[in-house]
């Protein structure tokens, strides 16, 4: 199933739910109602906004589409007061504080956009024998711009979207079922023509133009299209095709996919996470399981993803890996009633891409499997002492690529590719790995999270090679690896250090990034200083510490072999990290792990 027709299968299940507007609607921000009376006379323009906060909040009302760029457009039965009522706010900061009289403006733009507004409603309604239609058009015929002020309505209302009620009824008239056929028939014309819809496979009206995404972070503000031919010039066609006939798209089904989507997309809606510059989004499909277990496991898989800081049973990484396991093995039931292993997960990846939207990944699994490989992705993070406060966020290792830790420099691409990474449990981006590691030597520091990083990057190319090798997750003194060694010794070597004395510069900020990658050119020098620094602890109080080093330094050396490699590759270099701060943290042994981190030069992301 493509991405589209996911998306459409997903609206077809929100509209089931009553959360997704009919074909054609759409929520808009709506703050004022204007009240006509039966012969058109305008009766009262009342406030619909939410006044229970600090700020006047609009109200969100279905109400038939409008897309507008730079050309005049104007809505069906619904509009800003420059398209409905020909007039805008042109107040100064001193008449909106009350302290000059202040009256709308109606310049020429404003004037052609209700002139726009007028005509399109004669032709679209003066077939109709409705009541409300009939009293509208008669509302617009009799309306001019001034009576706004003689009628001494709100100056709150201008430049805010108002739609009509007739006086008598309750409901607005875009809403009754006569406006709803209307719309339907206006807004099915296409330039496009008919043909096969790539999403149904029916023969219906191609749409010319598909639907305004909105919600993708670094898109455009006012919103971006996943499927665009805007051009109609012959330098755009292909095969004499222009625009949406390139890619065939009815316009139910791509009124399905963009507010399905959309509503993904939406703040409040749970299911999108920002990772990098890749905007995520999940939906299940209930098709085949049925409504529950898919409401359950779009939850279960969120929390998993995103983990949520409110929740003590989401924090708890243990308990949560137990049921990740239980899930990926088919058990979901012991997790929860309404959890079932085969439910289906799409997963959708979106990032800007010059004006459009760009597709960074997309997966479709079982919950069963995508869990599955969200607890393998868990587990290879796993290091000692445990550097996350809480089960780690996919999003959350990013920070450590970054310059300051702001989201702004985060490599581009690396958010996608590594969710694709935890989703498909596949190797995870050889960059995030050089990037950890870059960050590192730059700053020379190396806390747990960026340990875990590198421990997760080797441990997942050792599995996947399908060598008989393990990365530890704790110190382990017979690990015969070099590099590892080579971390260890590091550490050690900076321990003797500063234990002598407390310098400005450490061996770590002048020496740790060619430590890593040229071993052989500078470990003979930090030897022969590791040698005096334990000359100086042993002729003063620290002789206990003098011999322990001593020892444990012999100890590394002697699984060294007599030639140490001239170079590391960066998976080697991943290692040394992994090394250094196991046996980092070994001095800190019985201690809180924030404190040793802390000791360890870790700033939190």
């Amino acid at each position: 199933m493509t991405i589209l027709q996911s998306l459409a299968v997903y609206y077809d299940r929100l509209r089931a739910r009553g959360e997704a507007s009919e074909d054609g609607y759409a929520p808009q921000k709506i703050s004022f109602e204007l009240v006509i009376a039966k012969n058109g006379a305008p009766v009262s323009l009342n406030d619909l906004r939410d006044l229970t906060g600090n700020k006047p909040v609009p109200r969100l009302i279905d109400a038939p589409i409008v897309e507008r760029s730079s050309d005049i457009e104007p809505a069906f039965l619904w509009d800003k007061t420059a398209y409905s009522l020909g007039v805008t706010d042109t107040r100064t900061d001193l008449e909106k504080k009350g302290k000059a009289v202040a009256k709308p403006g109606s310049a020429k733009k404003t004037a052609d956009q209700h002139a726009a507004f007028r005509t399109m409603h004669e032709e679209a309604l003066s077939g109709s024998d409705d009541m409300g239609f009939r009293a509208f058009l008669a509302f617009l015929q009799r309306w001019t711009p001034d009576q706004f002020t003689t009628l001494g309505f709100s100056l709150e209302a201008l430049d805010q979207n108002i739609v009509f009620r007739i006086d008598g009824k309750f409901e607005h008239l875009h809403s009754c079922a006569n406006a709803r056929s209307i719309w339907r028939s206006i807004s099915s014309g296409s330039e496009a023509g008919r043909g096969v819809c790539l999403v149904t496979g029916g023969l219906a009206d191609i749409v010319q133009t598909n639907p305004i995404i909105k919600g993708v972070r670094g898109a455009n503000a006012a919103g971006a299209k996943l499927v665009s031919f805007d051009r109609n010039s012959t330098a755009y066609q292909s095969f004499g095709k222009s625009m949406g006939a390139n890619a065939p798209i009815s316009a139910s089904a791509a009124f399905a996919y963009g507010t399905a989507l959309n509503k993904l997309l939406s703040r409040n809606s749970g299911r999108s996470v920002l990772v990098g510059d890749a905007t995520c989004v999940f939906w299940a499909d209930a098709r085949e399981t049925g409504e529950k277990a898919a409401a359950a496991a779009e939850g279960f898989f969120g929390s998993a993803l995103d983990p949520d800081d409110q929740n003590p049973d989401q924090l708890d990484a243990g308990r949560m890996r137990a049921a990740m396991e239980a899930i990926s093995k088919g058990r979901a039931a012991d997790v929860a009633p309404d959890l079932d292993s085969n439910t289906r997960i799409h997963v959708l990846g979106l990032s800007p891409n010059a004006g459009r939207i760009a597709v960074r990944f997309w997966h479709v699994g079982t919950f069963g499997e995508l869990v599955g490989n969200l607890a393998k992705h868990w587990q290879d993070l796993a290091i000692d002492p445990n550097p996350f406060k809480r089960a780690p966020a996919a999003w959350a290792l990013l920070y450590e690529t970054a310059l300051l830790r702001e989201a702004k420099n985060i490599p581009p691409r690396l958010g996608g590719d590594l969710m694709r990474a935890v989703l498909e449990g596949g190797r995870y981006p050889q960059t995030l790995l050089a990037a950890v590691i870059g960050r590192i030597r730059v700053e020379g520091g190396v806390n747990g999270k960026r340990a875990a990083i590198c421990k997760a990057v080797v441990q997942r190319n050792v599995r996947l090679s399908q060598r008989t090798e393990e990365i530890p997750v704790s110190l382990d003194k017979e690990n015969p690896n070099a590099a590892y060694r080579l971390g260890r010794l590091f550490a050690l070597y900076e321990w003797a250090e500063t234990a002598t004395d407390n310098r400005n510069a450490t061996i770590r900020d002048k020496y740790f990034a060619a430590a890593s990658t040229t071993p052989a050119r500078v470990f003979p020098l930090l030897m022969r200083g590791s040698t005096h620094n334990l000359s100086k602890l042993r002729k003063g109080e620290s002789i206990g510490l003098a011999v322990k080093l001593d020892k444990e330094i012999t100890d590394v050396m002697g699984g060294l072999a007599d030639q140490l490699p001239t170079a590391l590759r960066l998976e080697e270099q991943g290692r040394f990290v992994v090394g250094y701060y196991h046996q980092m943290q070994a001095r800190y042994a019985g201690k809180a792990v924030d404190k040793s981190d802390d000791d360890a030069n870790e700033q939190e992301g």
